[in-house]
């Protein structure tokens, strides 16, 4: 016979913590979080209020629940319990970690050609593949199709057509193709930037500066800086896939500094003209319809072009008015993949370049956490209803809408865990064995003052464990 570890989800959500000690846990309100003492059941101070020694500490949470008939007994009313974890012995916490805030964010894809990729009589050919469950759904596989740059006449005695045209030609097919469509659009590129709050005070005029954040790739900056603060800034390469409001990060090479500027995306552009070292963003119909002036001589004139994509953030939510637990709910980003090709058909590498970004999905969802909420409530015999015509009502007479108002679906959380893993000498074979215990503590995103509260109790914690022998500290991940 195997033996198998023993595990245990337990879920909190929490929008406050209380940090006082001695209050008793039935004056914790629903939503409020707190570290107790296992020998006077009174919520201890943090984040340095001790825990008696050798006894266990619990976390506690006042109830979701208006009216509670544990036990079975509505006809006696019932009565409100606060919702606990298991007694925790601070030797055997084992770790402590939170994930971060993770925003959602698009796919993204360029496609590059330089001077002398686009000879006079011959065609180009781009292809792009949608990959992602989203395609699968829609499509039942994963989609592609071809684009190509026929019908672009040469004037007399050119050698090189200019690869703007090239690159808007084949997009303009590429993105009006009923498999493509759906899932794929030009890119929107950096025309403007607002300065927002500036904290720098050791930059110098420079051009070409990188920066981070946001929801696109790519932007580099030109900075004027008077006494080693930042004064304007204008754009040098647009980028690709941001949008309007993002906020980015100038952090110039040297500077221990940073600087905070707005985006701010006045039209979709998806292609930048680069023409000896300037670039210059166009809409793809802008590059066909004339606005932009093609070159007849590319070569001579140092003209490259990029083109760049973005794909869709799909909504696969479905079934949403019953709530069925079973049926899908994220919004997830296509993986878009585009490539040049030669007239055979086979990949080109020797002129264009391609490359593919993916989408990020935001993390964590309520979707997430309202489905952790109902697994953690089903260990202490909470029904909760799905999948008959009934749900409704009999999700309000067994206090599960209560519940499921205690999560909002629409928003991004923050989870801080505790794993505590108790080892224990407890089968027949006598191999080492242990009861693990994982707890989830959720809150919004957008709440920050709670994240700040839940950060003492969290210190409290590592301060509690290490007054016990036992060094640990708490981790940050991406992702769960």
């Amino acid at each position: 016979m195997a033996y198998f570890n023993h595990a245990f989800n337990k879920t909190f959500i929490a929008d406050s913590t209380l940090a006082t000690a001695a209050t008793a846990t039935s004056a914790l309100t629903s939503g409020q979080v707190a570290l107790v003492d296992g020998s006077t059941w009174a919520s201890v101070a943090l984040p340095g209020g001790a825990i008696t020694t050798g006894a266990l500490g619990y976390l506690v949470q006042g109830s979701f629940y208006t009216k509670d008939s544990i036990g079975n007994n509505p006809g006696h009313g019932g009565y409100q319990e606060s919702v606990k974890s298991k007694g925790i012995n601070p030797k055997y916490i084992t770790r402590l970690w939170k994930t971060n805030c993770i925003t959602a964010a698009p796919a993204t894809a360029s496609l590059s050609l330089g001077s002398a990729c686009t000879p006079c009589g011959t065609t180009q050919f781009m292809r792009m593949d949608v990959k992602g469950s989203p395609a699968l759904r829609f499509l039942n596989h994963n989609a592609y199709a071809i684009a190509d740059s026929a019908n672009i006449c040469c004037a007399t005695g050119q050698t090189y057509l200019d690869p703007a045209l090239v690159l808007a030609t084949m997009g303009n097919m590429m993105l009006a193709d009923p498999l493509i469509k759906p899932f794929v659009a030009e890119a929107p590129g950096v025309t403007g930037i607002t300065l927002g709050v500036i904290t720098g005070t050791a930059y110098t005029t420079a051009t070409g500066v990188a920066t981070t954040g946001g929801t696109g790739t790519g932007l580099t900056v030109d900075i004027t800086a008077a006494g080693g603060n930042v004064t304007a800034v204008t754009v040098a390469n647009p980028g690709s896939g941001y949008t309007t409001g993002d906020v980015i990060i100038i952090a110039q090479t040297g500077s221990s500094l940073t600087e905070t500027a707005t985006l701010t995306v006045t039209a979709a552009h998806g292609v930048a003209v680069n023409v000896a070292g300037v670039i210059t963003v166009y809409t793809i119909a802008e590059v066909l319809d004339g606005t932009y002036v093609a070159s007849v001589d590319p070569v001579g004139d140092d003209v490259s072009a990029t083109i760049n994509f973005v794909g869709a953030y799909v909504n696969t939510k479905f079934g949403n008015c019953s709530f069925d637990t079973r049926d899908h709910f994220n919004s997830e980003p296509v993986e878009i993949i585009p490539s040049l090709l030669d007239e055979t058909g086979d990949p080109c590498n020797d002129c264009g370049t391609a490359v593919s970004t993916p989408g990020v999905m935001q993390q964590t969802q309520g979707e997430d956490v309202i489905r952790d909420l109902i697994m953690s409530e089903s260990y202490r015999q909470s029904p909760y209803n799905q999948g008959n015509p009934d749900s409704a009502r009999i999700r309000e007479i067994e206090m599960s809408d209560e519940l499921l108002a205690a999560v909002d679906r629409n928003v991004t959380y923050k989870a801080y865990y505790i794993q505590h893993t108790v080892p224990r000498f407890n089968n027949p074979t006598g191999v080492f064995d242990n009861e693990q215990y994982v707890y989830k503590i959720y809150v919004k995103c957008s709440d920050t003052s709670a994240q700040t509260e839940l950060e003492a109790l969290f210190t409290g914690l590592v301060t509690w464990a290490a007054a016990n022998g036992n060094t640990i500290a708490l981790e940050t991940n991406a992702y769960w």
